[in-house]
């Protein structure tokens, strides 16, 4: 099960809450123009990854709040159904949630917590799988962070600490919207062998829904986060980080050749990793390298470090299907 935090502005909080959708945005804020590829295949990339039963919050951006506990109630999809009055936009990449059975009542009223409640577990070492809600990047709309499930009970003892003085008087009402026709944003994707968000998308899909090969490297019982920050205080970030039964995942990837600087940089941030106070030092750590193809010298790199390193490299390499619209991936055998 997957936990996310979704930012969202008050404006659009107060449709979305009550028809139970979210919708990220297809144009740049406030004109008709259509976000790069980039920005769209970070949206893509962001939200896929999200399945039925996920525990989902909303971070309203100026009240400087979070809100749930929501339950999502569909995978994401693209819809540009009329919902939000706002005169550019549809905000058509979505997805549907309702209130959390086991914690109906949080949601009936509202129930929220500040920004600054969650930071405080962030800054004691109690939150691992995030640094900030802020955007890092101008040229990506993050708007959609997933956490660890871990991260997200604690999250959830928060709303409940705090119900009595942070909840609304009256009770929500809900309307929950029914999409008459939704596409799946598994078919939206693009670019991949041209665009690395577009792999990256291709492998959030995979990371949720547990493929067979990533099944086989990590085991079932694995959670995951994407552009994970190494470290508070650097503002360098992992493409994938995993955490399961007594192992720990650092994924990167490029959308081309992966050369012996990939290799080098992916081993530098296994090696941040462990600044982290809460790394397990008897956990087994695999750093996994997807692209297009690898030197060679990457391969022979990769067969020294695994003779003689703490980190298990795999190679995985992937052929874009297609016309680029999805990708083959396979592990490198004799590394």
């Amino acid at each position: 099960m997957g936990a996310y935090i979704c930012t969202i502005s008050e404006r659009d909080w107060d449709i979305a809450r009550t028809r139970g959708v979210y919708g990220n945005r297809y144009k740049k804020e406030g004109t008709n123009r259509v976000l790069r590829d980039v920005q769209q295949l970070s949206i893509i990339r962001d939200l896929i990854s999200i399945r039925e039963g996920d525990f989902i919050f909303f971070h309203i951006r100026k009240k400087k709040t979070i809100h749930g506990v929501y339950r999502a109630r569909s995978e994401s999809f693209w819809d540009e159904t009329e919902i939000w009055d706002d005169p550019y936009d549809v905000f058509p990449y979505r997805f549907l949630f309702e209130p959390h059975p086991l914690h109906e009542k949080l949601c009936l009223y509202d129930a929220n917590i500040s920004v600054h409640s969650l930071y405080e577990l962030i800054d004691q070492g109690e939150i691992k799988s995030l640094v900030t809600l802020e955007f890092e990047k101008n040229i990506e709309a993050r708007a959609v962070k997933r956490i660890f499930e871990e991260d997200a009970r604690k999250i959830i003892r928060l709303l409940y600490r705090d119900f009595k003085q942070r909840r609304r008087k009256e009770k929500v009402e809900f309307d929950l919207y029914k999409p008459s026709k939704k596409i799946s944003l598994k078919e939206k994707i693009y670019g991949v062998g041209r665009l690395e968000n577009a792999i990256k998308a291709v492998l959030s899909w995979m990371l949720a829904h547990r493929d067979e090969r990533v099944v086989t490297l990590l085991g079932g019982k694995y959670d995951f986060v994407n552009e994970f920050f190494i470290a508070p205080t650097t503002r360098k970030n992992i493409d994938f980080f995993c955490q399961g039964n007594g192992l720990y995942a650092v994924l990167e990837t490029k959308k081309d050749k992966c050369n012996r600087d990939t290799l080098r940089q992916a081993l530098y941030y296994a090696d941040l990793l462990d600044q982290r106070a809460w790394i397990r030092r008897d956990f087994k750590k695999f750093v996994i390298l997807i692209g297009k193809g690898f030197a060679e010298d990457v391969k022979r790199l990769a067969s020294t470090v695994n003779k003689v390193g703490n980190n298990e490299v795999v190679l995985m390499e992937y052929q874009p299907l297609n016309n680029g619209k999805w990708a083959k991936i396979e592990v490198l055998k004799h590394v």
